[in-house]
């Protein structure tokens, strides 16, 4: 069985050294010219591929789509470090951030996304700034009303 199997596996290996190179200095060249014969005959429309085939385009979204996947999971593993940060207590970001991942997680999220948590934050923020000026020692809605 050992040398059913040691056979197989030298066969493969060495049809392997033989078929890849005469892909690459054979077959690849046919196939390349090939192409550029279709292209030049017109049997293959290069300009409709490049302008409104989208081609391009979709690999450009999936591009994005693929850098924003990454740059948010890069956020959830950086707001993550920074709530278990000893500079959490001083630092009001990372103490919005903690607040506002505490309240998704109390509306039903098991794992609240990064950039929520961030934009919740955000939102806490100016609701807090509001408050402040709403709460300022020189606001008084009835001293103006009873003027009247």
């Amino acid at each position: 069985m050992i040398i059913e199997i040691a056979t197989y596996l030298a066969v493969f290996v060495f049809s392997m050294a033989v078929w890849l190179p005469v892909y690459k200095y054979v077959v690849a060249s046919w196939v390349q010219q090939a192409t550029i014969s279709r292209i030049e005959s017109g049997d293959i429309d290069l300009n409709y591929l490049l302008d409104e085939g989208g081609v391009f385009d979709s690999l450009a979204d999936r591009t994005v789509t693929l850098f924003k996947h990454h740059m948010l999971a890069e956020m959830g593993q950086l707001s993550r470090a920074a709530k278990d940060s000893p500079d959490n207590l001083t630092d009001p970001i990372a103490a919005g951030i903690s607040a506002s991942e505490e309240i998704l997680k109390g509306l039903g999220m098991k794992k609240p996304p990064a950039i929520l948590q961030y934009k919740m934050a955000q939102a806490l923020g100016n609701m807090a700034q509001g408050a402040e000026v709403a709460t300022a020692p020189n606001f008084d809605p009835s001293a103006e009303f009873y003027k009247q």
